[in-house]
């Protein structure tokens, strides 16, 4: 029914046409597991060229990486697995898998269940794992997978009162965690959690670095306790960076690189005096475009940051008055840029303009940092293939390997890396790039 006349339904008319209308596609999510564990048995990603089914079912169906493991895991537990004599072995979850056809339950429930009864030490008999799903199974039949969550917890500590007993490993090799979020703002936004000892040498570290300053004219130090200590941290980073004992990282000591058209920097340097010439320790590193592309900003334009976005040209001037300036011309057929058949490793001249070029891995949709790709050269050099820049791409290590392993092909276009998905993915063919490296 089009959407124009349900506007002459009745509220309770529209409320069964709705719960109707989810059940329809719980049962057609049911019938695409079982798709996806076919593919599955028949290893049809390796067949087509991916590493793995994951990869496939993220290129063919537009999902996210997470999405597509969370349906490989669901087919895993709701479907019947056949066996090369003859037979099938029965759903991990055979009553989740029911409901799930009949359209009672939806993925998340399904996530739930399975995270309650997954692991469970062997000493649980088989008579109560059966007990526990349909336990939740039935208890789905009125409620929300949060509310779900709470009966699993219970079923589980049901099933494992006494709970996994610590392995030695957890305590000789303890586990210290640091998650970051880059915000819109480009502000970085830190949680982790740390073991005793990492604890207290941060601690250590951090203490003498982030006293209050001492009372001034203007009064004590204004900084709250947190405020003092993210300094604080800040400060360790660059007395960390400044020492130069670092590893190195795609080839190079770890920088901060910034791109700045060469007259924004110039302007900057003019009006700042002679203290700006750009010798340093090398924490940054500038490009500029050249006389073909886009024309350069003014002495009000601005700058890019590496891993965070625009800045302003001043935020560029202050980092050139502690850097390297490396003066890098895109397109150019100047020696760096052109090496001919002498070498086969992506040099650090050239990578440089790689990164400046495609910021990042080129592949479509990805979004890895420049940091963890390689240079690819898209007519092989055992072919005869240069290593120059149009016979290069930046390319995350999961892509570079899909690329030399399926029907995926690259190609400069534009002087941008551009890619033609296999058929399967689009059976028209038609070229992509990468839109967040523009």
């Amino acid at each position: 029914m089009g959407g124009g006349g349900h506007w002459r339904r009745s509220s309770e008319d529209l409320l069964r046409a709705l719960a109707s209308h989810e059940e329809c596609i719980r049962r057609e999510y049911a019938a695409s597991l079982e798709l996806v564990a076919e593919l599955g048995n028949r290893d049809v990603a390796v067949e087509v060229g991916y590493p793995s089914l994951a990869g496939l079912l993220r290129d063919v169906l537009r999902i996210s990486p997470s999405e597509a493991r969370r349906r490989i895991g669901h087919a895993a537990a709701v479907t019947e697995v056949p066996v090369v004599s003859g037979g099938v072995v029965p759903a991990a979850l055979p009553v989740t898998a029911a409901a799930l056809r009949e359209g009672v339950l939806g993925a998340d429930h399904v996530d739930v269940i399975a995270r309650a009864l997954s692991d469970l030490p062997l000493h649980v008999p088989d008579a109560d794992r059966e007990v526990a799903e349909r336990t939740l199974v039935e208890a789905a039949h009125s409620m929300d997978a949060r509310t779900l969550t709470k009966v699993g917890h219970r079923v589980r500590a049901w099933l494992d009162q006494d709970g996994a007993p610590p392995e030695d490993r957890e305590l000789a090799e303890p586990v210290n965690e640091l998650h970051l979020h880059t915000r819109r703002d480009g502000r970085l936004v830190l949680r982790g959690e740390f073991d005793r000892e990492a604890s207290a040498l941060l601690t250590t570290v951090l203490s003498p670095l982030a006293k209050p300053r001492p009372t001034s004219d203007t009064g004590p130090d204004p900084r709250s306790a947190a405020e003092r200590q993210g300094d604080a941290l800040v400060e360790v980073f660059q007395l960390a960076a400044d020492t130069g004992g670092l590893p190195s990282e795609a080839g190079e000591k770890p920088h901060v690189l910034v791109t700045v058209p060469l007259q924004v920097l110039r302007a900057g340097i003019v009006h700042q005096g002679d203290h700006c010439a750009g010798e340093g320790v090398g924490r940054g590193s500038f490009g500029r475009r050249d006389r073909a592309g886009p024309a350069p900003l003014g002495p009000t334009g601005h700058a890019v940051l590496d891993g965070v976005g625009m800045i302003d040209a001043a935020s560029a001037r202050r980092i050139a008055c502690d850097a390297k300036v490396i003066p890098a011309v895109l397109g150019s057929r100047s020696e760096p840029l052109d090496l001919g058949r002498a070498s086969y490793t992506v040099p650090t001249a050239l990578r440089r303009a790689l990164v400046l070029r495609d910021g990042g891995c080129a592949f479509p949709a990805c979004d890895r940092s420049h940091r963890w790709c390689h240079g690819h050269h898209i007519r092989h050099w055992a072919d005869g293939g240069p290593t120059q820049l149009d016979n290069l791409a930046l390319l995350y290590g999961t892509h570079h390997r899909l690329i030399h392993h399926s029907d995926w092909d690259c190609a400069i276009t534009g002087g941008r890396p551009e890619f033609r998905p296999p058929g399967f993915v689009d059976a028209n063919r038609r070229p992509r790039r990468n839109l967040l490296r523009r």
